[in-house]
């Protein structure tokens, strides 16, 4: 039982190997984080009787906050310093098509905890169909970003979020964005200079649309800004 509490490097290697890491977690957690976004849903309507309108809206709602949420998790969570979620990202960095997840478990009792707190003992007005939302967004952030590293997609949006994704690869520091720049925009940290040494980001775009099965670049070990 010392393992949980431990919080020495060795322990968290230990715990992203046990728990993390490998294809019944990965794949799983995308079936667990759906169900559980229906869930809600299902409960929204049929227990608290909310309208169609008013559900569609929640559900919107919840998607859209995930957006930031994602720039916030990237940047100043799995980008730390220290801790699980810092070397688990840096994993990611170094070994880019590693299949590892949160696991599904954490997700899941996550979600219902705070479901219990918001819709039950708080009693937020549609808070069921906002929370569903935003797990739906986590859903898609993650197929997404599975696909940056192993699939080759042909629409060109999803090329140039790889393209762009692509870029923070190489330099950490920018482009936390996966499923949407936007908040790169608002906390200036888009990368717009040209890749020196490596590559221009124009002409990262241009290889990935010409190229729809590139490999993954060399990765370079994320570094973290003071403060960041």
């Amino acid at each position: 039982m010392s393992r949980w509490f431990d919080t020495t490097s060795e322990t968290r290697g230990w715990l992203l190997e046990k728990f993390a890491k490998g294809t019944a977690n990965y794949w799983f957690a995308f079936i667990a984080d759906f169900a559980t976004a229906m869930f809600f849903i299902s409960w929204e309507i049929s227990h608290n009787k909310g309208t169609p309108t008013l559900t569609a809206l929640g559900f919107t709602g919840g998607f859209l906050i995930w957006g930031l949420t994602e720039y916030v998790f990237h940047r100043w969570v799995y980008h730390q310093v220290e801790g699980i979620f810092g070397d688990g990202h840096r994993i990611h960095h170094t070994e880019a098509r590693t299949l590892i997840a949160m696991p599904w478990f954490m997700t899941t009792l996550t979600m219902f905890a705070l479901w219990h707190i918001g819709g039950g003992v708080l009693r937020t007005p549609y808070f069921s169909s906002v929370l569903a939302g935003w797990l739906v967004g986590f859903v898609w952030y993650s197929l997404v970003h599975h696909s940056h590293h192993h699939w080759a997609i042909g629409n060109s949006w999803i090329r140039r979020l790889k393209a762009y994704h692509r870029v923070h690869h190489h330099f950490p520091d920018y482009n936390y964005g996966v499923t949407i720049r936007f908040w790169d925009i608002v906390f200036r940290t888009q990368y717009r200079k040209p890749l020196s040494g490596i590559q221009r980001e124009k002409d990262v775009k241009e290889d990935v649309e010409g190229d729809a099965a590139y490999p993954d670049p060399k990765p370079i070990r994320p570094r973290v800004m003071a403060g960041a």
